[in-house]
């Protein structure tokens, strides 16, 4: 019997935990080597061979799904490429493979060392640590846009946002997201962002290859993502793309369209709340109307059964009395007694009558009221409930505020917003944006001391 006291696990399970480990202290990663064993696309479309340097080889795994978005180059035996993917393992037969995402031409391995070796560099410095990162605002009123235009992603963003009904002002800053120099672009756009105050911001590009790609991968452009003093959301690529930008923003996206939905996702979630909260008031109001309407028509069916028991109370008294009297003499006294009883149970009879029918129609009145003003006062609480809602999310909208007739104030050739009087010179010209439409002028004179009212 062995002397081993610690946990006991199935096959299964084992290797399960080997291949959470992988993923964990490995993850995705970069290989280069040289194709072996390949014998073209299996009948299924999948793709099975291996990858060897000189001292070692491991077989490989490209599912077909994959290979359509993520085969950059042809196959073909003692071929040198660079394969992008993470390890897996076969549970039917314990075997370590390497499951494929992209594979380039050997062209790209320099680009791939580059990039693996600088996000180590960069994750040693800790910029990629997730305590770093912040929160994005749950419901932000001026997103800064950062991608191509046109582009498919600029468009796919925006058919979002429309299809949302997001409320946010859009500050679309276009910069290029290819080619030699397209980060020192992307990194004045971060800048010009961040002068603009907006609250958040998308950057953002379609997919490409790992050469299309790299302007996101460079060391300046991912430093200043991490230094951005707005949150920034990274949606670059597909979701099989992954830059060193999604590492160091605040939030990765794995499509453009993805990240323009996570922006309008508070916006969202607050009006159905919104929603939810007007029909609870409206159906708690219904059943308070209705509880109201309930008590009323009990109190009116218990009335009559209250004065029919009054009346035989009255009755069995006055046959008590009648007998006292009819034992006591002389007989004068007792008929002078019955008859003053008997005009007594006649007067009392016709006031209980006239008083019943009286009470009986005041309640039906009043139930006739009570009902019709509960009704209104509900839904005139419920409307005033809605119109305060619908006021606070007006009066958030960032456009409220050119709607009360402020207006936005820029410097002809300029792109931020004018705040100070000294800051332009007679004859320069200005550029006012209203509510609707917009107005083109010339300074004739600048005052640097506020009017008096």
């Amino acid at each position: 019997m062995s002397r081993f006291d610690g946990e006991v696990v199935s096959v299964s399970e084992l290797i399960e935990r080997a291949r959470q480990a992988l993923d964990r202290s490995v993850g995705m990663v970069a290989v280069e080597g040289e194709v072996f064993e390949y014998r073209g696309p299996h009948s299924s479309g999948h793709y099975y061979f291996k990858l060897r340097d000189g001292e070692a080889s491991i077989d490989v795994k490209m599912w077909r799904g994959t290979a359509a978005r993520g085969l950059r180059c042809a196959l073909e035996e003692g071929r040198a490429v660079l394969g992008i993917g993470k390890l897996d393992v076969w549970p039917k037969r314990g075997m370590l493979s390497f499951l494929l995402e992209e594979v380039h031409d050997l062209g790209a391995g320099d680009l791939a060392r580059r990039f693996e070796e600088l996000k180590q560099r960069l994750l040693r410095e800790g910029l990629f640590e997730e305590g770093r990162k912040r929160a994005l605002p749950a419901r932000p009123r001026r997103v800064g846009l950062i991608t191509a235009v046109p582009s498919a992603a600029a468009a796919d963003v925006e058919q979002t946002w429309e299809d949302l009904g997001a409320p946010f002002e859009v500050v679309r800053i276009p910069s290029r997201v290819q080619g030699q120099g397209a980060e020192l672009d992307l990194i004045r756009a971060l800048r010009q962002a961040a002068d603009q105050q907006v609250d958040v911001i998308l950057l953002t590009r379609g997919g490409g290859s790992l050469e299309d790609l790299w302007a996101f991968n460079e060391e300046a452009l991912v430093r200043a993502v991490a230094a951005s003093p707005v949150p920034v959301v990274c949606a670059v690529g597909h979701e099989t793309d992954f830059t060193l930008c999604d590492f160091a923003a605040d939030q990765r996206c794995k499509t453009p369209t993805a990240g323009a939905a996570l922006l309008a996702d508070g916006w969202i979630r607050a009006a159905r709340q919104l929603l939810r909260w007007a029909e609870r008031l409206h159906q708690s109001g219904d059943e308070l109307v209705a509880l109201a309407a309930e008590r009323l028509t009990i109190a009116a069916g218990t009335l009559p059964l209250a004065w029919r028991e009054h009346r035989r109370t009255a009755l069995r008294r006055w046959e008590q009395a009648r007998l006292q009297l009819s034992g006591q003499r002389p007989d004068r006294r007792l008929a002078r007694a019955q008859q003053r009883l008997a005009e007594a149970e006649w007067r009392f009879f016709q006031v209980g009558e006239a008083g019943l029918a009286r009470r009986r129609a005041r309640l039906q009145r009043q139930a006739r009221r009570l009902q019709a003003a509960g009704l209104r006062q509900r839904l005139d609480a419920l409307r005033g409930s809605l119109l305060a809602h619908r006021g606070r999310l007006e009066a958030g909208s960032p456009t409220a505020l050119l709607q009360r007739g402020y207006a936005l104030v820029t410097v002809e050739g300029r792109t931020a917003y004018l705040r100070d009087a000294a800051a332009v010179e007679v004859g320069q010209a200005l550029q006012i944006t209203l509510a609707k439409g917009a107005l083109r002028a010339r300074v004739e004179q600048a005052d640097s001391e506020p009017s008096e009212a």
